[in-house]
């Protein structure tokens, strides 16, 4: 099978890069391209052009780069078009991908179009479900409560879990090192700890 699959920031890239691997493990001469990071580089695509270019925050970011974002959203599209891919995988960013897809789909109407990790619908913009159904068939949820929701919606959409728990857990001597390194008692109570990277 041939995918054409979008990251926009690392963490999607992470995602995108973990969803290759479990791909390959079920079809292992499935063929990759489209734009992502050094995770899905791992897996073996080739970005079409370097994924930090999307990686972009608020609007005082993104207005003085929106011609190039609109002409990448463009230059993607008709890539996703010239692929034919078997289904083309959008990954978190939906402001990018998204557009992406309803290009893409005008210019190759039978595409295929999965999105991974369903946009916070349940905590804002609930709108954005519907127009989103307009251009994705299926969605990959990380959160089990999200599959009705879109559903509703008017797209299929599979639970397929947080890529949180594929985290490693600290240990008891690394819990330790961190109350020493923080000043904490060792019986003192933590609500949350991060690990630093």
């Amino acid at each position: 099978m041939k995918f054409f699959l979008i990251a926009g920031e690392p963490s999607g890239d992470n995602l995108g890069g973990a969803l290759m691997a479990g791909l390959k493990s079920l079809d292992p001469a499935a063929r990759f391209m489209g734009v992502g990071g050094p995770a899905m580089a791992a897996q073996g695509l080739e970005s079409r052009f370097p994924m930090e270019e999307l990686s972009l925050m608020g609007i005082w970011e993104v207005l003085p780069k929106y011609r190039a974002l609109k002409a990448r959203i463009a230059q993607t599209a008709r890539a996703v078009a010239e692929a034919r891919p078997d289904a083309l995988i959008t990954i978190d960013s939906p402001d990018f991908c998204l557009r992406v897809a309803r290009q893409a789909r005008a210019l190759h109407p039978g595409l295929r179009t999965i999105h991974y990790v369903a946009p916070s619908v349940w905590a804002w913009r609930p709108g954005r479900a519907g127009k989103m159904a307009e251009v994705v068939d299926h969605v990959l949820a990380i959160l089990p409560f999200e599959p009705p929701l879109m559903r509703a919606a008017g797209m299929s959409c599979d639970f397929v879990g947080h890529p949180i728990v594929a985290e490693p857990v600290a240990g008891a001597a690394e819990a330790a090192a961190f109350r020493d390194r923080h000043g904490i008692a060792p019986d003192a109570t933590l609500v949350l700890s991060t690990r630093p990277r």
